[in-house]
Protein backbone atom coordinates (compact mmCIF):
# COMPACT_ATOMS: atom_id res chain seq x y z
CA UNK A 1 0.00 0.00 0.00
CA UNK A 2 2.87 2.31 0.76
CA UNK A 3 4.45 1.65 -2.63
CA UNK A 4 1.14 2.29 -4.35
CA UNK A 5 0.67 5.57 -2.48
CA UNK A 6 4.22 6.74 -3.16
CA UNK A 7 3.98 5.78 -6.81
CA UNK A 8 0.66 7.53 -7.27
CA UNK A 9 1.76 10.74 -5.59
CA UNK A 10 5.07 10.75 -7.44
CA UNK A 11 3.28 10.18 -10.74
CA UNK A 12 0.98 13.12 -10.08
CA UNK A 13 3.90 15.45 -9.39
CA UNK A 14 6.33 14.19 -12.04
CA UNK A 15 5.27 16.38 -14.92
CA UNK A 16 8.73 17.64 -15.86
CA UNK A 17 11.05 15.50 -13.80
CA UNK A 18 12.21 12.38 -15.56
CA UNK A 19 13.82 11.06 -12.37
CA UNK A 20 10.59 11.45 -10.38
CA UNK A 21 8.66 9.73 -13.18
CA UNK A 22 11.11 6.82 -13.05
CA UNK A 23 10.74 6.60 -9.26
CA UNK A 24 6.95 6.63 -9.65
CA UNK A 25 7.08 3.88 -12.25
CA UNK A 26 9.42 1.74 -10.16
CA UNK A 27 7.22 2.15 -7.08
CA UNK A 28 4.10 1.20 -9.02
CA UNK A 29 5.78 -1.85 -10.57
CA UNK A 30 7.06 -2.94 -7.14
CA UNK A 31 3.55 -2.49 -5.73
CA UNK A 32 2.14 -4.66 -8.50
CA UNK A 33 4.73 -7.39 -7.92
CA UNK A 34 4.09 -7.37 -4.15
CA UNK A 35 0.35 -7.65 -4.73
CA UNK A 36 0.78 -10.52 -7.16
CA UNK A 37 2.97 -12.53 -4.80
CA UNK A 38 0.67 -11.71 -1.87
CA UNK A 39 -2.36 -13.07 -3.70
CA UNK A 40 -0.40 -16.15 -4.76
CA UNK A 41 0.73 -16.84 -1.19
CA UNK A 42 -2.80 -16.34 0.15
CA UNK A 43 -4.07 -18.87 -2.39
CA UNK A 44 -1.46 -21.40 -1.31
CA UNK A 45 -2.39 -20.97 2.36
CA UNK A 46 -6.08 -21.23 1.52
CA UNK A 47 -5.53 -24.40 -0.51
CA UNK A 48 -3.91 -26.12 2.49
CA UNK A 49 -7.12 -25.75 4.55
CA UNK A 50 -9.71 -28.44 3.66
CA UNK A 51 -12.52 -26.14 4.78
CA UNK A 52 -11.88 -24.02 1.68
CA UNK A 53 -11.22 -26.82 -0.81
CA UNK A 54 -12.92 -30.10 0.09
CA UNK A 55 -16.17 -28.79 1.60
CA UNK A 56 -17.14 -26.58 -1.38
CA UNK A 57 -16.30 -29.40 -3.80
CA UNK A 58 -18.50 -31.85 -1.90
CA UNK A 59 -21.31 -29.32 -1.73
CA UNK A 60 -21.20 -28.73 -5.49
CA UNK A 61 -21.10 -32.47 -6.19
CA UNK A 62 -24.07 -33.15 -3.92
CA UNK A 63 -26.03 -30.31 -5.49
CA UNK A 64 -25.23 -31.69 -8.93
CA UNK A 65 -26.33 -35.19 -7.89
CA UNK A 66 -29.57 -33.83 -6.48
CA UNK A 67 -29.15 -35.01 -2.92
CA UNK A 68 -31.41 -33.52 -0.30
CA UNK A 69 -30.05 -32.02 2.94
CA UNK A 70 -31.29 -35.06 4.91
CA UNK A 71 -29.41 -37.44 2.61
CA UNK A 72 -26.24 -35.36 2.95
CA UNK A 73 -26.17 -35.86 6.72
CA UNK A 74 -25.87 -39.63 6.34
Amino acid sequence: RVLLGVGTVAALFSRRSRVLAAVAGAALVASSVATRFGVFEAGMVSARDPKYTVVPQRTRRERREGRSPAERAT
